[in-house]
């Protein structure tokens, strides 16, 4: 992608045709990796088998209701749910778009577009791997090794989220949402800065994710499946409502709405986790 669009300004016919096909060649070796993966086994290394002639007993219609009994402690992680939404939603779509229209971070912006996916791809990886390697073993587990606990990754990824709209905050103009834009930023915009942030929104928001599918297999590992569709349904959600006030609100507005968000998801999830 660097080499495909180095020096461009505009996207031609040829250059989308080649991106396309590019992407749709890697998404189809993706999906025949995942239907080539072992069947998955359970903690006696036994493997896992899927009967395909069972009928299915859950219909979507109970799943539905089962999500909806909303438990004291579903309505408090449901902030996270709605948080997580937001956040995706804002660096994958609109902080993006805040690049590309401010020209004063350089002649050819769309470039940079990127640079900051790739560092976002990279901090999701790398927040993953973390949690993977300090995350806290669940109390189920036979294994003395003791790491960070959810709620302090929590509040890492807390913190880091706190830096990352605070960096771009200074370092993009309120109108960048709107399109093309010279105004003045709080600093001068720092392409270099622009493009950190989103190995910082990655890191943050792999933090969060990760907390929230180990809270649901501990917590409801017996109903994950309706807890799952509640998430992914909270999620959608408020994604969808960030794309619709994305073009309403200057971006000062945006990082603050999700900052108060994050926050009240937080202290939510504390209380959840204590």
């Amino acid at each position: 992608m660097i080499l495909v669009l180095r020096d461009k300004a505009e996207l031609n016919e040829s250059t989308r045709k080649l991106v396309f096909t590019v992407l749709a060649v890697v998404c189809g070796f993706g999906t025949l990796t995942l239907m080539a993966l072992r069947p998955s086994v359970d903690a006696d290394g036994e493997e896992n088998e899927v009967n395909l002639q069972k009928p299915i007993s859950v219909i979507p219609k109970q799943m539905l209701r089962d999500s909806m009994r909303m438990t004291k402690d579903m309505l408090l992680l449901s902030p996270l749910f709605m948080f997580i939404g937001l956040h995706v939603s804002f660096y994958s779509e609109v902080y993006s778009s805040c690049i590309a229209f401010t020209k004063s971070l350089g002649t050819n912006t769309n470039q940079l577009l990127i640079y900051m996916g790739i560092l976002a791809g990279v901090g999701e990886a790398t927040g993953s791997l973390l949690c993977t390697v300090l995350d806290k073993r669940s109390e189920r587990s036979n294994s003395k090794c003791i790491g960070l606990s959810r709620s302090t990754v929590i509040i890492i990824s807390f913190f880091i989220n706190i830096v990352a709209y605070g960096l771009i905050f200074v370092n993009l103009p309120n109108d960048s949402p709107f399109g093309d834009t010279y105004s003045k930023s709080i600093i001068k915009p720092n392409q270099y800065m622009a493009i950190f942030c989103g190995f910082l929104l990655g890191l943050g928001d792999s933090g969060f994710t990760m907390q929230i599918y180990n809270i649901i297999g501990v917590k409801y590992s017996n109903n994950s499946t309706s807890v799952m569709s509640l998430f992914m349904f909270l999620q959608a959600t408020s994604a969808a409502i960030n794309i619709m006030y994305s073009n309403q609100f200057g971006i000062y507005i945006q990082l603050i709405i999700l900052a108060i968000v994050m926050t009240i998801a937080t202290l939510s999830f504390l209380i959840v986790d204590k």
